[in-house]
């Protein structure tokens, strides 16, 4: 078979998927032109990286960048590992646990990229942090306690190792314990520190349980 066929055999075959991962960024750039045209902004300042856009350096938030990488990592495992409990027919505590985090990481993660609690909304309607703060502690309760059994089974101590790593960022941001002239560092790093281990403990949850998964399609 040469390669034109083999080409248009795949298309055939897999038509469905192609256009949905064409769809997605096609509606995403619409709503940003749409966006920026109705509210004036440069289009180039809606797609550029910022660092260009204000002539930084290229090594400016860097651990903030880096953190935006562990972000997607836990959004997309978890997602991934969702899907695929699903698929197989897996526990649904497991499945709900998994697609629930991956929703809240994904929600982290775009907040972290648009500063949401600090910025974003402040434009239109001034909202308080701490009422974003509640909220995400509200999801994390609620995680919990619909999957608890579930989350008992995994490593909750890397998960909570994560989630005191975040309470220190907070602390230090509050200077409730005072730091020194590197008080951005310090709160960042201990924050930097709490995305990784939450990225890590996603990562063992997820492949523990498709694990689980494989060896009972085997059995």
């Amino acid at each position: 078979m040469n390669i034109v066929n083999l080409t248009f055999d795949r298309i055939k075959e897999n038509y469905k998927a192609y256009f949905v991962a064409l769809l997605i960024p096609s509606i995403i750039l619409f709503i940003t032109y749409k966006v920026g045209r109705m509210l004036g902004i440069d289009l180039g300042d809606l797609t550029r990286d910022p660092n260009t856009i204000l002539k930084g350096h290229t090594y400016t938030g860097m651990i903030s960048n880096a953190g935006i990488f562990f972000w997607s990592a836990s959004a997309t495992i978890c997602f991934f590992t969702a899907a695929f409990l699903h698929r197989l027919n897996g526990p649904r505590g497991q499945f709900l646990l998994m697609l629930f985090a991956g929703l809240l990481s994904f929600v982290l993660g775009f907040d972290d990229v648009f500063q949401m609690h600090e910025k974003m909304f402040s434009d239109i309607r001034y909202i308080p942090e701490q009422l974003f703060f509640l909220a995400y502690f509200i999801c994390i309760v609620f995680i919990v306690i619909v999957c608890f059994k579930t989350f008992l089974q995994t490593d909750f101590v890397l998960w909570s190792l994560a989630l005191f790593m975040f309470a220190m960022s907070l602390i230090v941001d509050r200077e409730i314990i005072k730091a020194d002239s590197d008080h951005a560092f310090w709160e960042d790093s201990c924050k930097f520190t709490g995305i990784v281990l939450w990225s890590a403990y996603y990562l063992r949850t997820s492949m523990s349980f498709i694990v689980q998964q494989i060896q009972q399609v085997r059995k």
